[in-house]
């Protein structure tokens, strides 16, 4: 558990940003943030019309709007800077940022599938995160007040652990990772922490023939929306996460993965012998 009251960042009367916020996950997210006495900005490709209904949904009982719905093709980078401008045009602030938006293909990469499906899976996965982030790391640096900034990015268990089929979308969500590790340096202005959920009781996943009848998928562990929103709220508050990624699998919730930290021993053991036998190869050079 990685979780500590002691250091509880406070959430209330913040704003967050939620990308992909009309599917199941971001819509369970938005409604538990709203319950915290947090404002959402619910950011998604789906038809305005819907996003607006789901906006007036979350505002009802409120004096002062507390939602409000941004129509946003992540495939667009003209698209995703529209998105932060609007968000401080209704909010003033922007304090939070969740990348949870994902695509998936039904097909496997060596029988049936197509490089436009993989190119909406690498902007879509990839390119949109890595874009919202340097966007919203210029937003809270440029800003009159100067406040510290959250970023959780939803990766996967995908990206951990390579598998047949998830090639694509694995490979994305792998680079995810390294990015949020490698934005640990954006403290202490900034706070970037990553999610690893396993497959996850979402439509996404439960509609996917790719996965359907797929002997890697074990239904007993699988996670529901809301063990996955509890996960990115511990993320939000934690504020010992900068740099780590959570992984969560059945009852376990949220367990720091350690991976690149056993890397880095493995990589320096390396360089050692590098500089060890190029050395010794130095010496006899000399000596002939």
């Amino acid at each position: 558990m990685f979780f500590s009251c002691k250091q509880k960042y406070d959430t209330t009367g913040k704003v967050a940003l939620i990308t992909g916020a009309m599917g199941a996950i971001g819509q369970q997210l938005a409604k538990r943030l709203v319950a915290k006495n947090m404002r959402v900005v619910l950011a998604d490709i789906q038809q305005k019309g819907k996003g607006d209904a789901y906006a007036n949904e979350l505002n009802n009982g409120y004096k002062e709007p507390v939602a409000v719905y941004i129509k946003t093709d992540l495939s667009r980078k003209e698209d995703i800077s529209l998105m932060f401008e609007q968000a401080d045009r209704v909010f003033s602030q922007i304090d939070i940022l969740i990348n949870n938006a994902a695509i998936a293909s039904p097909h496997t990469l060596y029988e049936s599938e197509s490089y436009d499906n993989i190119s909406s899976m690498l902007s879509v996965n990839l390119l949109a995160p890595i874009e919202t982030m340097r966007l919203f790391a210029e937003y809270i640096n440029n800003h009159k007040d100067k406040p510290k900034g959250v970023v959780v990015n939803v990766a996967s268990m995908g990206g951990l652990v390579p598998n047949r089929g998830g090639e694509v979308y694995g490979a994305a969500k792998a680079a995810i990772i390294h990015l949020t590790k490698a934005s640990k340096f954006l403290m202490p202005q900034i706070r970037v922490s990553a999610i690893a959920p396993y497959y996850v009781k979402s439509p996404m996943v439960l509609n996917n023939p790719k996965l359907q009848n797929n002997k890697t998928v074990y239904p007993q562990l699988m996670l529901s929306i809301d063990q996955v929103c509890r996960t990115i709220e511990r993320c939000i508050e934690d504020e010992r996460g900068a740099g780590k990624v959570f992984a969560t699998i059945g009852s376990w919730g949220y367990a720091h993965i350690r991976q690149f930290e056993l890397v880095w021993i493995q990589v320096a053991l390396l360089s050692m012998w590098a500089l060890f036998t190029a050395s010794i190869r130095s010496v006899f050079s000399r000596s002939d």
